[in-house]
């Protein structure tokens, strides 16, 4: 086994996987998440998280004709996909004529709406049958929210509702530029998988990196890969030279 894959467990069948077609990714993961798992994408502005996630969708949609839901805690639909679009050539049309793709827009809220929020996220799942989930971002839901309620809620929410349907789940999580900690700490306890997206200065450029730091019941690479950002087309990983 090579020394950059961990071996904590199998990689498990590609039928029970949620592939996300994207060049360079899923060699890494052991083939694609697994299905009904919550992932946390974590990382520093600007380091492509959003595209990730939403590249996840719209190739599920494409390739593997799975509905796929986009919660948004941040940014209007019609300026999300105007962005998108112009960054990088997606073709929203198709999926959301189809159904295939559904943006949820929602604004920052108090504390005591978060849960009915995510049981309006959970019924929209249930109504589509959404094989995935997009959640944007955690930062932007519980930014007044206890520890201990943020873990009440995903717990019941996420593990116990959602992945009941057979979703997978990605949500994003903002991580400070110079800060070595993650989230609110509850990461290792609830999550699935965590992955981080970080941003570096070499030499006089900004570069952008990403580790697979878990990823339960799969083998996966342990190594920092390159993040590069094409116009045509989005988000793609490429190993870093030793």
């Amino acid at each position: 086994m090579p020394s950059n894959i961990s071996s904590s467990s199998s990689s498990g069948n590609n039928a029970s996987l949620a592939k996300t077609w994207i060049r360079g990714f899923d060699s890494l993961i052991g083939g694609g998440f697994p299905r009904s798992s919550f992932i946390i994408l974590a990382g520093h502005p600007g380091t492509g998280k959003s595209t990730f996630a939403i590249q996840f969708l719209l190739n599920g949609a494409a390739m593997a004709k799975e509905t796929g839901i986009y919660a948004s805690f941040l940014e209007r639909e019609e300026i999300f996909i105007r962005n998108m679009s112009k960054s990088y050539g997606f073709d929203f049309k198709k999926p959301l004529e189809e159904g295939t793709l559904q943006f949820l827009e929602f604004t920052p809220m108090a504390p005591d709406v978060v849960s009915d929020t995510f049981n309006m996220i959970v019924k929209r799942v249930i109504e589509t049958g959404a094989k995935r989930l997009v959640i944007d971002s955690l930062n932007a839901l519980f930014v007044e929210t206890s520890p201990a309620e943020q873990r009440r809620i995903l717990e019941i929410v996420l593990n116990r509702i959602i992945k009941d349907q057979g979703c997978t789940v990605i949500a994003i999580l903002e991580q400070s530029i110079g800060k070595t900690e993650i989230g609110f700490g509850i990461e290792e306890f609830v999550a699935d998988g965590l992955i981080v997206f970080e941003s570096y200065i070499e030499g006089l450029e900004i570069k952008r990196r990403a580790i697979v730091r878990k990823l339960r019941g799969m083998q996966h690479s342990s190594r920092y890969q390159s993040i590069l950002l094409n116009p045509n087309e989005g988000i793609s990983f490429l190993q870093l030279a030793e």
